[in-house]
């Protein structure tokens, strides 16, 4: 009888492993100095079942939040010191959170995963900012753009670049100028392109 030889390549994990308890998220957050991403559910749900069954199982998804941020879920009846805090009344809501405990971008309802993974450079990139991780965030943002150029997050992301480039460069107008003239070109009728000074 030969037996079967047993692999010593990672396990790609096959769900998220979510937390369920706030102070131990932002304990983890500050010891792996990641951003928090907490998903606001609540029962009979049907975006929160969806978000779940179609976004929250696919691989790569699964991958990018195990790697870069602390998964939390939350319900949103039973955690109502945080649901009124931060203001929280339709589910699923996606927030995105820094280490010291400040909501930085947030995201309502269903998204499919290529769209969330979007998302998640999106809201990673702002945490970073706050955190002066402006080189960071720019290179967060270019890689989707490299990923998925027509997304249609991209005109959000092309912004956020440009924001980013301001304050890396010294809050210099001719840095962010550079970025936003890519939106005004690619997206000119998005609220993004809208936003330009």
């Amino acid at each position: 009888m030969t037996e079967t030889p047993v692999s010593t390549a990672p396990r790609t994990p096959s769900a998220v492993e979510w937390l369920h308890d706030w102070s131990e998220a932002m304990v983890r957050a500050r010891a792996e100095r990641k951003p928090v991403l907490v998903d606001v559910y609540q029962d009979d749900c049907y975006g929160c079942d969806k978000l779940d069954a179609v976004t929250f199982s696919d691989k790569r998804v699964i991958h990018a939040i195990r790697t870069r941020f602390i998964p939390l879920k939350l319900d949103l009846h039973q955690d109502r010191e945080f649901t009124r805090e931060h203001q929280v009344f339709w589910t699923p809501t996606i927030l995105f959170v820094d280490r010291s405990g400040k909501v930085r971008y947030t995201s309502p309802n269903y998204l499919p995963p290529d769209e969330f993974l979007d998302l998640l450079d999106i809201a990673e990139a702002l945490v970073l900012m706050r955190w002066r991780g402006y080189e960071e965030a720019i290179a967060l943002l270019a890689g989707l753009e490299y990923r998925s150029p027509n997304s249609v997050l991209m005109p959000e992301a092309i912004y956020w670049r440009g924001i980013a480039a301001y304050f890396r460069d010294g809050k210099s107008s001719s840095s962010a100028n550079a970025e936003w003239a890519e939106l005004l070109s690619r997206f000119p009728d998005t609220i993004w392109a809208k936003r330009v000074p």
